[in-house]
């Protein structure tokens, strides 16, 4: 496949990983702590991968594991369309609990013994912002950052800013692993990050404040103003760390402020 040979001419080592009744690939490159990357809905694209050289350029060993889609690929209609009758997926409902994120501990549990028994630092974003809440559970992950966690989503909402309901509590996880995991958190000393742009409408803020009351004070709560009009009226925001990063901005602006304080929580939990 000519986009995992890419990544494997750009320095990453491709192993495998057991993900229900299939193996998929999980592409790692660089030293130092341990980060385990899960990508959005649109896949293992190329703003996925820039975020991971960011945090390599910083002193991480980022491991992204492939769970839909191909490698490079941007298909986030036919990733929905997969993963809304994927068991384990758990069709991307409300409440209920994912079998991926079984598979994603035992692949921190990897990890971390690759890494001679270090703690590793976990990251979701989008479709997989809520799957590392679970991952807290597990002794080997030392803090997690929950980046605009957007399932479900209600695309009345999307488009219009209209639609509010329940459903803006919700996770893709279920009620009892998020209270589980911030039990954990608060008995084992472990800290989460929970961020969106504030006119994100894939992710509304009544989902990220749920799981930072949750947390109490284990968790660190940040929402990104968005400055342009059109943004946040026509255009709303999402992508916080991948596609709507600006390298061109300044220190101050809401992308690149995210990704600094994302470094500096995981140099103090990890280092």
């Amino acid at each position: 496949m000519a986009s995992v040979q890419s990544l494997v001419d750009e320095g990453y080592i491709e192993r495998s990983f057991r993900l229900g009744q299939r193996t998929q690939p999980v592409f790692d490159k660089g030293s130092g702590p341990p980060v385990l990357v899960l990508h959005e809905l649109p896949g293992l694209t190329k703003p996925c991968l820039n975020f991971a050289e960011r945090l390599i350029s910083a002193g991480f060993h980022v491991h992204l594991p492939l769970l839909v889609g191909r490698p490079l690929e941007r298909a986030p209609h036919a990733n929905y369309r997969k993963l809304c009758i994927s068991e384990e997926f758990a069709r991307l409902e409300a409440g209920k609990h994912a079998p991926v994120t079984d598979a994603l501990r035992t692949l921190a549990q990897d990890i971390s013994q690759r890494h001679g028994g270090r703690r590793i630092g976990a990251i979701g974003m989008c479709l997989t912002g809520a799957f590392v809440i679970p991952l807290v559970i597990d002794p080997c992950v030392a803090a997690a950052i929950a980046s605009q966690p957007a399932i479900p989503m209600h695309l009345g909402y999307l488009f219009t800013g209209l639609g509010g309901g329940r459903w803006m509590d919700a996770l893709n996880i279920s009620d009892s692993e998020l209270q589980h995991a911030a039990d954990v958190a608060r008995s084992d000393g472990k800290h989460i990050i929970v961020q969106r742009f504030s006119a994100d409408r894939l992710c509304p803020g009544r989902r990220v404040r749920r799981i930072a009351s949750t947390f109490g004070d284990t968790a660190i709560l940040h929402e990104y103003p968005e400055s342009s009009w059109w943004r946040r009226t026509v255009q709303p925001p999402h992508a916080l760390l991948t596609e709507e990063y600006d390298a061109n901005e300044d220190a101050a602006h809401p992308t690149r402020l995210a990704l600094q304080r994302v470094v500096d929580f995981l140099r103090q939990h990890l280092t």
